[in-house]
């Protein structure tokens, strides 16, 4: 059985999200036919291997083949992530959740449609993601932790429990957030930053403990 995947993006992001997926439909007895598409790239192979560039995004629903196709969210900027999936909302397709089999989820945890939880990645009890959420390779999610659609957890986030991140906020790399602390929505924490306590949304913060940019 042969699933075709329409991915959305073509950076090495979108290329990672292929593999995972690959990896998750590999375990289930599936093959994956991955076709990209980019504004920004002319058409090719991609240099993973996993698939081709086909075009821009206006022509995704050229490859439409149902019943059997699916979107691939392969951005992992919330704003780009909002304005994508509004953007091919028309064609009525289902969005693809994607979790690499290396990632560990526990029990009662839900992630909504068209999210991505990266191999290495920790998702332990009695946690909500919401739709379109991005938990990259190694971040841990703890119990009772609550994540926004459209949020984007970069590389080795740390997340304790009892903690709410807001629609579309954007943590990065190595970031560390302390229990029951809420993070606003569309909030920016910079690489490395640590939230001692809840910080407002539509804010940049960077440092130890994280504070808000001027």
């Amino acid at each position: 059985m042969t699933s075709r995947y329409l991915v959305i993006g073509a950076a090495g992001h979108a290329e990672e999200v292929a593999w995972s997926l690959r990896e998750q439909r590999r375990a289930e007895g599936v093959q994956c036919e991955f076709i990209f598409f980019d504004d920004r790239r002319p058409p090719g192979r991609m240099a993973s291997g996993l698939g081709y560039l086909a075009g821009p995004l206006e022509t995704v629903g050229e490859h439409v083949q149902p019943p059997d196709t699916s979107l691939v969210l392969g951005v992992g900027l919330p704003r780009t992530k909002l304005a994508v999936t509004r953007r091919l909302a028309p064609l009525g397709l289902r969005w693809a959740t994607v979790i690499h089999p290396a990632a560990t989820i526990g029990p009662n945890v839900s992630i909504g449609e068209g999210s991505y939880v990266g191999a290495g990645a920790i998702v332990t009890v009695n946690v909500r993601i919401g739709r379109f959420a991005t938990v990259n390779m190694h971040c841990q999610v703890a119990h009772d932790d609550v994540l926004g659609d459209f949020v984007t957890l970069h590389p080795d986030a740390h997340l304790a429990g009892n903690v709410s991140i807001g629609d579309g906020a954007e943590l990065g790399a190595g970031v560390v957030v302390i229990p029951g602390t809420t993070i606003g929505s569309w909030a920016v924490l910079g690489a490395g930053a640590v939230a001692v306590c809840s910080l407002e949304g539509d804010r940049t913060y960077v440092g130890i403990p994280a504070r808000g940019r001027p």
